[in-house]
């Protein structure tokens, strides 16, 4: 036990270097692959009936909420319920429990849920109130009051059907209101005759620009120490038909079971500590959240990230769009998480060959998958600025290398299916970008997205990409028996024999592009990091040491703990970046600096750990507050799965007695199977203990 707190506090001293992990995310969301609502900080204030930001172009999925929340009448006064004191997912699930502050003098205690029903095949939210009566008397007269103020499209008409049931519908959606038990309905200024102690009533028949439903439970006299749920689920259907006959607090247990059963399924790394398992199962949450279950060509996908930001200032972007790379990394993440039928959608999706409209920037070529992202239903979408339109030769090879996973996971059924077009309209391609004068692939616009006029460059990343795509492309070929095998070797060893003539600086530094190094400065770019995972490059060899101090000395952040992707020099490029952290960290673990791998690794989950278990895509430079989309998935969610079930077999493959670990008594490094949720062993920080003791706790809903 000495031995693993020496380690703790050694991996802690490391990764609070600079700034400390801290709250900064006062916003969460729960989706259901058909619809996202977002909780921003107080209430739900945001929800889309899709997750995709344009089906086709124009066709913009619109926030049709405002607000909605509880609100209670007693004794002659009235509060609405906005002001939490608590606000977290149920560990491992979509579901937010919100603790909240009751009118004083009341003596209630009272808890929310909310939270998109899995199970519901299409757009809705439950919202369920527990409460609970912790005074000394008897409370008479009490009335709940849900208010659901959605914004649906143009002029809206609302109509109650009877007590506990009301519809709402505009020119963008249509929704209807289920609240069982419910005795009351209305639309009547219900915000301010709550507010002034009035119980609501009297049932609704209104059109407007802004007409607000609401529903009312009378409760039963409500004895000390007794509680009562209530409930109303909002749908794009039939909601009785969700709800069929269970009780309020039922839709919440029910939610929590399934979710379980669910991550009862996916495989888990045995060597992660309580707090590390718990960052983990939101990462899997998030990326089923997210991807897209409506049936039709949007089926499958998964957006960058879901509809919501952090509220930092020029960085309040949302990225619910799908880009080829993005998916790629949460698709190889769900396959080897065991998770390979989602995975097998996620890549039809992007294989759809809705393509073609940048034909002459790719050779004249047939080519599968989008050179940038698609819209929602699968069509090719590159956005273009004044330079031009992003061409992005990365994806190509993404997609293979993240096929190339889910063959390994044992899916030959999908190889069978998926491997002949990519063969033909990626690996095929790729091997037609292959600059002859270089033996690296032609410019394009890479990961960063440079655009193009110009401003294309020969980039590592994209030429990396395409090692390990066409290494994957000629592992699937030999499965098809396709003579092509040994021309997608070929064309792996050429590029990566040019990465390693063009791409590396006279003292073996890997450049961001050999245009930029043919200049010979600014030309760091953390990308490159591929270049060592995918072992073009050897990790603890001359070029990594080289490397990694160059990386050090450029692009650490002022705040003391990441990373910024590139040293190009623009407020978005000098921002952390989380997915570069996460990459990064197995490049320190494949060199064997185990220590500072757990440090980096340390970070990114405590951080997430006292913000709802959520990576984003960016943390503020000076002081490490969360910016932009948040969670990002592929990214966040799917860079950090992938990471923690390699963590294992690349600690493995290190030698005790030289690397730098974190050991037990005996000085070995604590590595498990990664294959099943075994014992909780290893740690990160000193910070994931009191995060752990703070926040860990696996919670079970009152009752």
């Amino acid at each position: 036990m000495i031995g693993l707190t020496l380690a703790l506090l050694a991996a802690s001293k490391s990764a609070v270097a600079g700034s400390a992990p801290h709250f900064s995310l006062p916003d969460l969301v729960t989706a259901n692959g058909r619809g996202a609502f977002v909780f921003e900080g107080d209430r739900l204030s945001s929800a889309y009936p899709h997750l995709y930001q344009e089906y086709t172009p124009g066709d913009v999925t619109p926030d049709v909420l405002y607000d909605s929340y509880f609100g209670v009448v007693a004794s002659g006064s009235g509060a609405w319920l906005t002001d939490a004191r608590s606000v977290d997912y149920l560990p491992g699930t979509g579901i937010i429990e919100v603790q909240r502050t009751a009118p004083a003098g009341l003596g209630l205690a009272v808890t929310e849920y909310d939270f998109a029903p899995m199970d519901y095949a299409g757009v809705g939210i439950a919202q369920v109130l527990y409460v609970e009566n912790t005074g000394a008397t008897t409370l008479s007269g009490v009335q709940i009051v849900s208010l659901h103020n959605y914004h649906v499209g143009g002029s809206e008409t609302v109509q109650s059907h009877d007590a506990s049931h009301a519809s709402e519908s505009g020119s963008d959606v249509a929704l209807n209101y289920s609240g069982p038990g419910a005795s009351d309905v209305s639309c009547d200024d219900v915000y301010n005759r709550v507010l002034a102690g009035q119980a609501i009533g009297g049932g609704c028949g209104r059109s407007g620009d802004d007409v607000v439903p609401a529903l009312g439970w009378r409760l039963e006299d409500l004895a000390p120490g007794a509680g009562v749920w209530v409930g109303v689920v909002t749908t794009d259907g039939d909601g009785d038909a969700w709800i069929a006959g269970r009780s309020a607090a039922a839709w919440v247990t029910d939610e929590q079971a399934d979710w379980a059963a669910w991550q009862a399924e996916n495989r888990v790394p045995d060597d992660l500590s309580d707090v590390e398992r718990s960052v983990y199962e939101q990462q899997l949450s998030f990326l089923r959240m997210a991807q897209v279950t409506e049936p039709g060509d949007a089926y499958g996908q998964i957006p960058a990230s879901l509809p919501v930001s952090a509220p930092v200032g020029d960085f309040e972007h949302i990225w619910n769009i799908t880009w080829v790379r993005d998916g790629s990394y949460a698709a190889a993440a769900l396959a080897a998480a065991g998770r390979t039928d989602e995975a097998a959608a996620a890549l039809r999706f992007l294989a759809q060959g809705k393509t073609g409209a940048y034909r002459s920037y790719v050779g004249d070529a047939n080519y599968l998958v989008s050179v940038c992202r698609v819209y929602g239903d699968g069509t090719e979408w590159s956005d273009s600025d004044e330079n031009g339109p992003n061409v992005e030769f990365d994806d190509f090879g993404l997609y293979l290398w993240a096929l190339g996973v889910l063959r390994d996971a044992g899916r030959a059924d999908v190889v069978a299916e998926l491997g002949p077009p990519a063969l033909d309209g990626v690996a095929d391609v790729l091997l037609g970008l292959i600059d002859p004068n270089t033996g690296l692939l032609q410019p394009d616009s890479s990961i960063w997205e440079r655009h193009w006029n110009g401003q294309q460059q020969q980039f590592a990343y994209s030429s990396i990409q395409a090692v390990a795509g066409l290494t994957a492309a000629a592992n699937i070929a030999d499965d098809l028996r396709d003579p092509r095998a040994a021309s997608y070797r070929a064309g792996a060893a050429e590029i990566a024999a040019a990465i390693r003539m063009h791409l590396l600086s006279a003292s073996g530094v890997i450049a961001a592009s050999k245009d930029q190094l043919d200049i010979g400065s600014d030309y760091l770019d953390l990308a490159a990091v591929e270049a060592f995972n995918h072992e073009i490059l050897e990790a603890g060899g001359p070029e990594w040491d080289a490397s990694l101090a160059a990386w050090d000395a450029g692009l650490r952040v002022a705040s003391g703990n990441g990373y910024a992707r590139n040293d190009d020099g623009s407020l978005y490029d000098q921002h952390e970046w989380a997915v570069i952290d996460l990459r990064l960290t197995e490049g320190l673990r494949r060199s064997c600096d185990l220590e500072r791998a757990r440090a980096l690794e340390a970070w990114i989950t405590d951080q997430a750990a006292l913000n709802h278990n959520t990576i984003p895509e960016l943390y503020d430079p000076g002081n490490a507050n969360y910016a932009g989309p948040a969670p990002m998935l592929g990214f966040g969610a799917g860079a950090y799965v992938w990471g923690m079930l390699h963590r294992a077999e690349l600690e493995a493959a290190c030698d005790p007695d030289t690397a730098q670990v974190l050991g037990d008594d005996s000085g070995a490094a604590q590595v498990g199977c990664g294959c099943a949720a075994g014992a909780q062993r290893g740690a990160s920080s000193l910070w994931i203990v009191l995060a752990a003791l703070l926040w860990g706790r696996r919670r079970q809903v009152p009752g």
